[in-house]
Formats: structure tokens, sequence, C-alpha cells
């Protein structure tokens, strides 16, 4: 009967010897001999000794082999299918260099794409996770984390990767969204100021952003102090792109960027135009005054999806250009117009000797309206569907702020506020590539969720991948990715 037997010394160090036993006729009792076969390594496997051939020839016992030992589970799913993502998006090429000297970067991305949130659970995160494994030595301590922010929030790092990345296309014929929105920070910053935004006035900065109107990728950004107006921004957000080698034909734009001095740089840099007007604007109560008596005729109805609308157009001098003529829409909702009257008669029968009769008829005179100019004719058939793409960028914003948690910012200092802006630029784009993949099939949270549950085992050598389910497939069939039956370490 044989078998073997592992010693451990006083180091830890592990041998492993061939016990041999046999009956001893004469003496009548077991007898043992042993024979040492080698060092045993971490997973159980016996390191055979060196032997010259002279042994070698005489030693005719085969060692078996050990079988391999599972050192661990952990999730595999989304964070494989989010690297693929990744490494197929506009950005990985651009921020590859930047990947090669801080590898932490894509791990720490993968993290805030899974486990949207804080940022400090992150190394208890890549302990259960493929990234571990696949990605050796990554640190996501706080405080690395913390000077990966400060190092991706250097202005050369940023101007290196926006140069890269906006020159990847032709965006000299792209139409562009231009938009801001407040980002509370509760860190001391600089950059902090008191600012007005949709829950009341905090200390805050602003989040300019320029997205493609028809893939809805956001091309680039950049950020101002809370108290800036937005009307304040747009001309510097023109002069960066121009200094980044980018120009564009077409920009939509909100009521917010709206005046004189912006509609002139716009038509001095050639850009045409479509915005909202303010009312407080003079147009905008001339537009009223000419057309809300006669704006509800059939010959101005529009069906746009499946809601009934009315839109004149006329062509007016446009402001802060006395040569160039533009177009003024006025723009007629009757559901939004019942809703403004019922919410109007309700504020008078609560306080009906505190109102102002002239105002409450200027209300009601412009109830459901709003106007729009543009600095090029649209047909009245095209202009909602033209407008309405704004809509794409308040949803890369709802992406930010609710997908991603880009809520509340606590950074400090004016390097980490750039940096983790910076982050969630790049999880933008990932986010809306990865949501444009999935085609409507699953939005990104179900399918980061489902895939999270397909898991592996690790060994030392090699990663196995259990099987998928018919839902798993049918995500990473949408990303172009096959699901790998092994991998190697």
């Amino acid at each position: 009967m044989a078998y073997t037997r592992i010693k451990t010394n006083k180091q830890g160090k592990k041998y492993a010897y061939r016990i041999t036993s046999t009956w001893d006729k004469g003496k009548k009792q077991a007898r043992s001999t042993s024979k040492y076969l080698g060092t045993v390594d971490e997973d159980g496997n016996i390191i055979p000794k060196k032997t010259t051939r002279k042994t070698q020839q005489k030693n005719d016992t085969v060692v078996p082999k050990q079988p391999k030992q599972e050192k661990l589970i952990q999730d595999f799913g989304n964070s494989y299918l989010l690297n693929k993502v990744f490494k197929a998006s506009d950005i990985y090429e651009p921020l590859k260099p930047f990947i090669d000297k801080y590898p932490e970067l894509l791990s720490l991305m993968t993290y805030r794409l899974c486990n949207p949130g804080a940022m400090y659970n992150a190394a208890a995160w890549l302990e259960g996770n493929i990234a571990e494994s696949l990605h050796k030595g990554h640190n996501l301590s706080s405080q690395h984390i913390s000077r990966l922010l400060k190092a991706i929030g250097q202005e050369e790092v940023q101007r290196a990767f926006f140069k890269a990345y906006l020159q990847q296309g032709q965006l000299a014929e792209k139409q562009v969204i231009i938009d801001a929105t407040a980002l509370p920070n509760e860190g001391s910053s600089p950059l902090n100021a008191w600012g007005r935004n949709e829950n009341g006035i905090d200390k805050q900065f602003k989040f300019h952003c320029v997205i493609d109107q028809d893939s809805q990728k956001p091309l680039f950004y950049r950020y101002t102090p809370g108290n800036i107006a937005d009307v304040s921004t747009l001309n510097n957000t023109v002069e960066e792109l121009k200094a980044l080698g980018i120009q564009y034909k077409f920009a939509l734009l909100d009521a917010g960027y709206c005046s004189e001095k912006n509609i002139k740089l716009l038509i001095d840099n050639k850009i045409d135009f479509l915005m909202r007007l303010p009312k407080s604007r003079r147009l905008y109560k001339e537009v009223i005054d000419q057309t809300a008596s006669s704006l509800e005729t059939l010959s101005n109805a529009v069906i746009y999806n499946r809601r009934s609308l009315f839109i004149t157009q006329q062509e007016v001098e446009l402001p802060g250009s006395k040569e160039k003529k533009g177009y003024v829409y006025a723009v007629l909702d009757p559901q939004k117009r019942a809703k403004d009257i019922q919410k109007l008669l309700e504020e008078r029968n609560e306080s009906p000797d505190e109102r102002d009769e002239q105002k409450d008829q200027w209300q009601l005179r412009c109830a459901g309206i709003f106007t729009l100019i543009s600095s090029k004719e649209i047909p009245t058939q095209e202009l909602l569907s033209s407008y309405y793409t704004r809509q794409r960028i308040e949803q890369v914003f709802g992406f930010a702020k609710s997908d991603l948690e880009m809520l509340p910012v606590r950074c400090h200092s004016e390097d980490t506020i750039r940096g983790y802006l910076f982050l969630n630029f790049l999880l933008l784009v990932v986010f809306t590539e990865f949501r444009r993949k999935l085609g409507g099939m699953f939005t990104v949270e179900q399918a980061l969720m489902l895939t999270k549950n397909l898991k592996c085992k690790v060994f030392s050598k090699e990663i196995l991948v259990q099987e998928p389910t018919k839902k798993q497939k049918q995500i990473f069939e949408c990303c172009d990715t096959i699901v790998p039956a092994k991998l190697g370490i």
C-alpha cells in the first residue's frame, strides 16, 4: 500500500513524500519506507526534485498529477463585458497612453459603471471581481483613487485626450447640442459659488457639455463657477472647440444662451443655430402680440408624436445683427395651454385680492406658447423634431446624475474636481455607447445586473467561465462579444 504524505517545516514550506507500507512476515508487523518526491506549491501541486539521469533510470515510480486547486469564485460577466465595450469605444485609443501609465483607471471606470456611488468601496469590490485576477496589482484604495483623480485632472492630460478624441471623426459636418447643468459640491473649493438650480440655491459649479445631436455621444465638456450665467459661457466654449481644431455647422441651445452677443458670436463663426427665446425678451412679447389670437387655426396645425400643435413662422432681423435675417417660430401646445390656464385660475382663487390683473391677462394670453429663433429656415413640419433632440442632452445629464450617481460631488481641490468631472465624462461616453449597443432590448442597469450573475472559477493559471444563460448570451451578442469558456492569467 502506498500514499503521499505532505510535511510542513517551521518556515511553512511543504514537502511531499511517497510512503510505502509492507508486512514483515518474520517480525509479523507493518513496516513503512518513505521516498522524497519534491516541494509543494500553494495550489497543492508537487514540484519534482531535480534528479540525475542515473537516478531517473532507477526511479520507476510515477508521481500522479495533482488536481487543479480552485482558488476562488468571482463575478465575471459585467466586468468582462464592460471591458470589451470600453476597448471598442472611441475613447480607448485617445486614452491608451494614460491607461498604460495608470492602469487602475480601467478598473475604476468598471467599478463606477457597475456600482455607482461612493468610490471608497472600490477596493472591496475588486476583491470579488474578475478585474482583480485580470489586472494584477491594481490599487483602488481611497488614497490611490485621490492621486489618480489628481493625475487625470491635469490640463495637459485632458488637452491631449480631447485633441485625439475629437479629431477621430469629421466633426465639421456634425450638429451639436450645447447645454449646462448645476452640480452642487459638498466640498470646499474655489470653484464653489452660490447659484440657483432646480432644488433651490446651493454652493455649486456648472458642468457645460457638448454632445453629438445624432448619436448622443458626449464630445466635450468644461466647467465654471456656479454663479456665472450660462449666457456668459458660450464664447469660451466655442473658442475652446476652435482651439482644439473642431468646427461644426449647427448648434441647438437652450434659452439660457440667448443674447444679442451670443447670436452675433454664432453668426460670425458661421454656425447656424436654433434656440428658445426667453419670455423676458422683447422679441418674444412682439411675437405673442402678433400671433396669439390667430395661432390656433387648421392651416397652422402640425402632428408631432401623435400630439396636435400649432406653429407659425415669420422672418425677422436677428438680434445683434442688422444684416443677417432669421426666423421666429411660435408654437402652441393645447395640452400645455390647458394646464397653464388651470394653474392660473387656481392661483387666482387662492388669493383673489393679491393678484396683478395685467400680469394675469398676459399669462393667459401666452399660456401654452413658446417661441424659437433660428438663423436658417426650418419647415414647420420638421421644427419640433429638430428642437426636441435637445432632450437628448437632458438624458445625458440624467444618466450622469441618476445612473452614474454623479451627485453629490465631494471633492475639495481643483485638480481633484477636474479629475472627477473628466472621469464622469469618460463614463458618459461608455454608458451611451453601451446603451446604443443594447438597442432597447435591455436597459444598461438590467444588462449589468444580469451579466453580474455570470460567475467564473479562478485557478492558479487559468479562469474557467460558467455556462451563460439565454439572456446573458443575448446581452453579449448585442455587444458583438462571445462569452469565453476559459481565460489564461
